[in-house]
């Protein structure tokens, strides 16, 4: 395994200065998948618990357990829109509307944290790697006319290839980047249609209890 790292390491760097770069972001990106992986799955889960038990303890009349409910579990997006509910209820209907809104907007913001770097990543490594290849291979050819005799054979067959390095690893990150970016964009999407379906239920359930009062 030991050898396997350290010729990979040792190709990487034979695809120069570039090559070093794309080894970067290819770090920082999986670092992202990882860690949004980890907390929409997260999320996912809370979004549920905690608007079930929040409507069980507003529709009890007790709302401070809704709210100690919603603190307790403070890493939910539907967490802070609750709590913005719950703080104005009795607000004007349009304004208790507005304020839901634009708390489920900023929620919706902060699932997509670092989704943008992904999508860039997903943009620029094949441009970095075509840019290594184009740039090896004008070294190659550098080569080649100031060579006033025969040109070895070898010697450009190795130019060349690690000229191609780049290419592959530009490729290889960007299509790894894109693909986790596309599905990672699709789970939050999944979470923002829960936010939205939460907020749609935790308003008709408010109306209910104004009815009732």
């Amino acid at each position: 395994m030991t050898g396997n790292v350290t010729n990979v390491l040792e190709i990487a760097v034979k695809g120069g200065f570039l090559m070093l770069i794309l080894l970067v972001i290819s770090v920082i990106a999986i670092a992202i998948i990882i860690e949004r992986l980890i907390s929409l799955r997260r999320l996912s889960g809370n979004n549920k618990k905690v608007m079930a038990g929040t409507l069980e303890h507003l529709g009890a009349g007790i709302p401070e357990r809704a709210v100690a409910l919603c603190e307790e579990n403070a890493s939910a997006p539907i967490s802070t829109i609750l709590i913005e509910a719950i703080d104005n209820l009795k607000a004007p209907w349009h304004e208790l509307e507005t304020i839901l809104e634009l708390e489920a907007n900023r929620q919706g913001i902060r699932l997509q944290k670092n989704l943008g770097t992904l999508s860039t990543f997903a943009a620029v490594a094949p441009l970095i790697g075509f840019l290594g290849t184009v740039t090896g291979m004008v070294k190659v050819f550098m080569k080649i006319g100031e060579t006033s005799g025969g040109v070895d054979i070898s010697l450009l067959a190795n130019g060349i290839w690690e000229a191609l390095i780049t290419t592959i690893g530009g490729l290889t990150v960007g299509i790894i980047s894109i693909l986790f970016y596309n599905y990672l964009i699709g789970r939050t999407e999944t979470i923002a249609s829960e936010l939205e379906d939460g907020t749609s239920r935790l308003l008709i359930h408010i109306r209910r209890l104004r009815d009732e009062d």
